[in-house]
Protein backbone atom coordinates (compact mmCIF):
# COMPACT_ATOMS: atom_id res chain seq x y z
CA UNK A 1 0.00 0.00 0.00
CA UNK A 2 2.68 2.27 0.91
CA UNK A 3 4.19 1.80 -2.70
CA UNK A 4 0.73 2.44 -4.14
CA UNK A 5 0.60 5.97 -2.62
CA UNK A 6 4.19 6.93 -3.01
CA UNK A 7 4.01 6.30 -6.88
CA UNK A 8 0.41 8.26 -6.88
CA UNK A 9 2.09 10.84 -4.87
CA UNK A 10 4.84 11.16 -7.16
CA UNK A 11 2.67 11.01 -10.43
CA UNK A 12 0.72 13.54 -9.02
CA UNK A 13 3.73 15.92 -8.96
CA UNK A 14 4.86 15.50 -12.39
CA UNK A 15 1.40 15.32 -14.00
CA UNK A 16 0.00 18.10 -12.00
CA UNK A 17 0.43 21.96 -12.32
CA UNK A 18 3.43 21.75 -9.72
CA UNK A 19 7.05 21.20 -11.08
CA UNK A 20 8.61 18.37 -9.20
CA UNK A 21 12.09 18.76 -8.47
CA UNK A 22 14.92 17.19 -10.02
CA UNK A 23 15.56 14.45 -7.37
CA UNK A 24 11.80 13.44 -7.60
CA UNK A 25 11.93 13.59 -11.34
CA UNK A 26 14.61 11.34 -11.30
CA UNK A 27 13.22 8.87 -8.80
CA UNK A 28 9.79 8.79 -10.51
CA UNK A 29 11.76 7.81 -13.74
CA UNK A 30 13.35 4.79 -12.35
CA UNK A 31 10.25 3.73 -10.19
CA UNK A 32 8.75 3.80 -13.66
CA UNK A 33 11.83 2.31 -15.55
CA UNK A 34 12.00 -0.72 -12.89
CA UNK A 35 7.93 -1.11 -12.81
CA UNK A 36 5.61 -2.50 -15.63
CA UNK A 37 2.85 -2.25 -12.79
CA UNK A 38 3.73 1.14 -11.81
CA UNK A 39 4.01 2.63 -15.22
CA UNK A 40 0.23 1.13 -15.83
CA UNK A 41 -1.11 2.61 -13.15
CA UNK A 42 0.51 6.29 -13.51
CA UNK A 43 -1.20 5.77 -17.17
CA UNK A 44 -4.28 5.40 -16.74
CA UNK A 45 -4.40 7.56 -13.38
CA UNK A 46 -3.05 10.18 -16.24
CA UNK A 47 -5.85 9.43 -18.67
CA UNK A 48 -8.84 10.18 -16.22
CA UNK A 49 -7.49 13.34 -15.63
CA UNK A 50 -8.54 14.61 -19.21
CA UNK A 51 -11.42 16.94 -19.42
CA UNK A 52 -13.38 17.42 -23.00
CA UNK A 53 -11.39 20.10 -24.07
CA UNK A 54 -7.63 17.88 -23.35
CA UNK A 55 -9.37 15.12 -24.59
CA UNK A 56 -9.84 17.35 -28.09
CA UNK A 57 -6.70 18.54 -28.10
CA UNK A 58 -4.87 15.56 -27.30
CA UNK A 59 -7.14 14.29 -30.19
CA UNK A 60 -5.68 16.29 -32.62
CA UNK A 61 -2.17 16.19 -31.30
CA UNK A 62 -1.72 12.23 -31.45
CA UNK A 63 -4.01 11.50 -34.62
CA UNK A 64 -6.28 9.28 -32.67
CA UNK A 65 -10.13 9.94 -31.74
CA UNK A 66 -10.79 12.10 -29.11
CA UNK A 67 -12.17 8.79 -26.49
CA UNK A 68 -8.77 7.07 -26.85
CA UNK A 69 -6.74 9.79 -26.87
CA UNK A 70 -6.13 10.24 -23.28
CA UNK A 71 -4.40 6.73 -22.77
CA UNK A 72 -2.48 7.13 -25.96
CA UNK A 73 -1.02 10.63 -25.33
CA UNK A 74 -0.42 9.72 -21.31
CA UNK A 75 1.18 6.21 -22.85
CA UNK A 76 3.77 7.98 -25.27
CA UNK A 77 4.58 10.82 -22.48
CA UNK A 78 5.28 7.36 -20.05
CA UNK A 79 7.41 5.41 -22.43
CA UNK A 80 9.40 8.77 -23.72
CA UNK A 81 10.08 9.14 -19.96
CA UNK A 82 11.41 5.98 -19.02
CA UNK A 83 13.12 5.72 -22.26
CA UNK A 84 14.96 9.32 -21.54
CA UNK A 85 13.58 11.36 -24.70
CA UNK A 86 11.74 13.37 -21.95
CA UNK A 87 14.21 15.10 -19.68
CA UNK A 88 13.32 16.99 -16.54
CA UNK A 89 13.39 20.49 -18.83
CA UNK A 90 10.99 19.05 -20.42
CA UNK A 91 8.86 18.48 -18.10
CA UNK A 92 9.18 21.98 -16.59
CA UNK A 93 8.18 22.64 -20.56
CA UNK A 94 5.42 21.02 -20.38
CA UNK A 95 4.32 22.48 -17.10
CA UNK A 96 4.90 25.93 -18.03
CA UNK A 97 2.80 24.94 -21.28
CA UNK A 98 5.47 25.77 -23.78
CA UNK A 99 5.26 23.04 -25.60
CA UNK A 100 8.24 22.60 -28.18
CA UNK A 101 8.66 20.24 -30.97
CA UNK A 102 10.09 17.72 -29.08
CA UNK A 103 7.59 17.39 -27.24
CA UNK A 104 4.40 17.62 -29.58
CA UNK A 105 6.86 14.41 -31.89
CA UNK A 106 6.59 12.87 -29.12
CA UNK A 107 3.07 12.90 -28.22
CA UNK A 108 2.37 12.45 -31.97
CA UNK A 109 4.51 9.22 -31.62
CA UNK A 110 7.22 10.01 -34.12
Amino acid sequence: MRAHTATIMIAMGLLTACVPSRQDYDAYVTLLQGSSRARNEVVNDCAKGFDANGRRGAGLVTNVSDKDAPRVACERFVAALVSGRITYDDVVDVKQHRFTPKIIKIFQGR
